[in-house]
This record gives structure tokens, C-alpha cells and sequence, in this order.
């Protein structure tokens, strides 16, 4: 999710190390606000995947800047981690709702070509959590009381308010 926004918040600019962190939580502070611990290996990897380009420039005052900004062929790393969807069994509905929403900040940038295979990924990703959770409720081994019961009801309103977004996304 980090590497999306990061590709999505330069190809507008280039900005420093510092610029970027403060422009990923500014925009994106509700489903990420990086730690410089997290933001630096990203950088490091999407350089070494040749993703990004670095500048170096020197201040009047004599200090070094480093600038980073997409390169040439940023998008099609760009549509290949928008499109690397983590199988439905190993990853919990939290983790997945917030790369949806990363997803869908950034979603303006991705491949037209691709738009309707990620529309039809989510929707199959929704529907397998939705199911998960109403079997929880029809499970005769689960007892739950009412505050129990109100955390599932929750995700499946959200599920249902996704599976909205989605199919509005042209």
C-alpha cells in the first residue's frame, strides 16, 4: 500500500524525503501516516525496481537536497502493485478495507486496460468477507452477545458501502 502511494504523490512532483512524508500524511493520514523507518526501505525498493529516480541539488547555504520523482516507466510498476492483491485467506478484512482505500485515492492513475479486472477482484474479495462474517453469525458454536454482534454488523455495512464505491469507479 505505502509503495502506491508514494508512486501516486510523486508523479504530481518531485519532493524530498521529508516533503513526501509530510504529503502521505497530509492526503493520505487516515489510512497511512508512514514511519521514516517504513517510508526509507520503500524508497530504496522502488528505486531498485527502477520506479523512481533520485536528484541531488545543493542549497545557497551549501546543503544537499536528494529529490525524488517517478521515472519513465513508473506506470506500469505502478499498475502491477495496484493490481497485487494478497490471497483472500491470509490477510484480515482491516488490512484489506485499508489497501482498498489506498486503492481508491489513487485509483485515477491506474490503466484503463486494467479497471475492469480490479473492479472484479475487489468485488470477489468483498463478497468471500462478507460470507466469512455472515457464517460467523449462522455458526451454532458462536454465541455472541449484542455488543459482540455490533463489530460484524459494522464491516458488513462497510462491505456493502465498498461494493458501492466500486462499482461507481469508471
Amino acid at each position: 500500500m505505502l509503495d502506491i502511494l508514494i508512486l501516486y504523490s510523486l508523479h504530481k512532483q518531485e519532493q524530498t524525503f521529508y516533503g513526501l512524508a509530510k504529503t502521505i500524511a497530509e492526503y493520505f493520514g487516515e489510512i497511512s501516516i508512514p514511519s521514516h523507518g517504513a517510508l526509507h526501505p520503500a524508497l530504496k525498493r522502488l528505486m531498485a525496481e527502477n520506479l523512481l529516480i533520485i536528484r541531488k541539488k545543493m542549497s545557497d547555504g551549501g546543503k544537499r537536497y536528494t529529490y525524488y520523482t517517478v521515472s519513465k516507466n513508473f506506470q506500469d510498476g505502478f499498475n502491477e502493485k495496484f493490481m497485487d492483491l494478497n490471497s483472500a485467506k491470509t490477510e484480515t478484512l482491516e488490512a484489506f478495507l485499508s489497501g482498498l482505500k489506498a486503492r481508491i485515492y489513487t485509483y485515477e492513475l491506474l490503466d484503463k486496460k486494467f479497471s475492469d479486472e480490479f473492479k472484479e477482484k475487489i468485488l470477489l474479495k468483498l463478497d468471500y468477507f462478507e460470507n466469512q462474517i455472515k457464517k460467523k453469525f449462522e455458526a451454532s458454536y458462536t454465541e455472541l452477545n449484542d455488543i459482540q454482534k455490533k463489530i460484524p454488523e459494522i464491516y458488513l455495512n462497510e462491505i456493502s458501502e465498498y461494493k458501492n464505491i466500486v462499482s461507481f469507479l469508471d
